[in-house]
């Protein structure tokens, strides 16, 4: 043990001086910067889906105009109808109370002499054999609209009916009739619907159009 530390020694002691290494720079340690917060996240809005259109509102229907004033210088030739037979019917997607005129003397009386027409009635004219139709506005207090059908149920005439002055006392029953407007069907025809005024500019019905009800029903009932 001792002969190996002496040779130890003695190499210790013969080896040429260490070169010093000189130090190395003090490194600064790096400043630590304070850590940064996260800025507060912003919560993008959310967007709503767009809202459907609203459907647009119908069309109001406008207020009847008053009747015409019978004054005692004016002549009526027909008492306002009451009476006639009844029955629902579907017009252009909309119900109908209808009158039904299926005799010559209903026929002829029409809506003559009547102060008004309420919404949501008709009156339906069914001759017993298609022809050629002229109809007036004799003795009519009221406007009203006209819808002719052919015996196959098919518009054959589009009529926005108005009042005209009525039958004065010192006027002859011919000169009052001929100077009254004609509704011609243009065609063959069987059938004349009437609704109160505007119902057409409001439904919209069309020339050609079919009108699909039981006609064979009133046919069998027309004088």
């Amino acid at each position: 043990m001792l002969a190996i530390v002496v040779i130890a020694s003695m190499f210790l002691a013969q080896s040429p001086p260490a070169t010093p290494v000189p130090a190395a720079p003090k490194q600064e340690a790096p400043k630590q910067e304070p850590p940064q917060q996260d800025a507060p996240k912003q919560e993008t809005p959310k967007q709503e889906s767009p809202k459907p259109a609203a459907p647009p509102a119908e069309p109001a229907k406008p207020a009847p105009k008053p009747p015409t004033v019978v004054t005692a210088n004016d002549v009526l030739h027909v008492a306002p109808q009451t009476g006639l037979p009844r029955e629902k019917f579907t017009f252009f997607g909309e119900e109908f109370d209808c009158e039904l005129c299926l005799t010559p003397a209903s026929r002829n009386a029409g809506m003559g002499a009547r102060t008004e027409f309420p919404e949501g009635t008709a009156m339906i004219f069914v001759h017993p054999t298609p022809m050629l139709l002229n109809y007036w506005m004799k003795d009519c207090l009221i406007d009203m609209d006209m819808v002719m059908v052919d015996d196959k149920g098919v518009i054959c005439a589009l009529h926005e009916a108005v009042r005209e002055r009525l039958r004065t006392k010192g006027e002859s029953l011919q000169d009052y009739e001929d100077r009254l407007r004609r509704y011609l069907s243009n065609r063959r025809a069987k059938y004349v619907l009437e609704f109160p005024s505007g119902t057409i500019a409001r439904l919209q019905p069309k020339l050609g159009q079919r009108i699909a009800i039981d006609w064979k029903s009133l046919d069998a009932r027309a004088e």
